[in-house]
């Protein structure tokens, strides 16, 4: 009977292959920070993206990179779980532009199983998503993600450390674009209103200081656990001496925390 296929996020499957590393650890493809860099399409004076260049998808087969979130919660209750969240898993140290979004993969073989921590090979298109067509990101911003297919290289285990970056690296799309994907640490963070929810969306937004628009203030969000539930209250004025979480971007930057561990009172 064939083995039924797997989406990667822990359901059925026949597990990870034999842990032993290949006789390269971060195999022969490109790395993250090669293929990913800064978005000179970006143009200030397109508030509504109406006439953006974006660069065009490019095939890319990229090797050695560490699982550090697997999306298995659903916070809109449509469907929309599933995305990995990767980083170069042979940089020492981790530095920018080493993240990256793995958009609904197919895997080799297709029973494969994957847990945080594991060493992953991926083959497929590098794309500069600009929005959805109804409303693109503003000024020709764009989340970049890669779609393809997954191949195990090794286990690793499960204890990333994370990068701690600046909090004001959050309040420009420049700066914050460079850690994408990536599990970082900011300190020092407080919460600047009130938690707010839309269509199961829970968020609140993080104090980064002034000179910064409305729609541009970062957030802490529930994309990929139950945060209204099951993490620490977020009210206006709370404070916490450090938030880790996957960087995202979805019109916003957002810090998304894995479990309530990643608060540091």
């Amino acid at each position: 009977m064939a083995a039924s296929a797997c989406s990667g996020t822990g359901d059925g499957g026949t597990g990870d292959p034999p842990s032993k590393p290949a006789a390269d650890p971060c195999g022969g493809g490109a790395r993250l920070p090669d293929v990913v860099g800064e978005p000179t399409w970006v143009d200030p004076d397109q508030a509504m993206s109406n006439s953006c260049s974006y660069p065009p998808d490019r095939a890319v087969k990229l090797a050695g990179l560490r699982i550090v979130a697997i999306d298995r919660y659903d916070e809109t209750g449509d469907g929309a779980s599933g995305n990995y969240y990767v980083q170069d898993g042979c940089a020492d140290p981790i530095g920018p532009y080493a993240g990256m979004t793995v958009y609904a993969p197919s895997f080799s073989p297709p029973d494969l199983r994957l847990a945080e921590g594991d060493v992953v090979d991926v083959l497929g298109n590098l794309m500069e998503f600009p929005g959805p067509t109804a409303g693109p990101f503003p000024q020709c911003r764009t989340l970049p993600e890669i779609g393809g297919t997954m191949t195990f290289r090794f286990e690793l285990g499960s204890d990333l450390t994370p990068k701690t970056i600046p909090t004001t690296d959050l309040k420009t799309y420049e700066g914050a674009r460079q850690w994408l994907g990536m599990l970082v640490r900011i300190e020092n963070v407080a919460i600047a209103d009130q938690a707010y929810e839309s269509n199961g969306r829970y968020s609140a937004p993080i104090d980064v200081g002034g000179g910064i628009s409305q729609i541009d203030v970062p957030s802490i969000s529930n994309e990929l656990f139950d945060l209204k539930n099951e993490g620490p209250l977020l009210a206006e004025g709370v404070k916490f001496k450090a938030v880790t979480g996957v960087v995202t971007y979805f019109y916003g930057f957002k810090i998304a925390p894995r479990s309530a561990a990643d608060f540091e009172l």
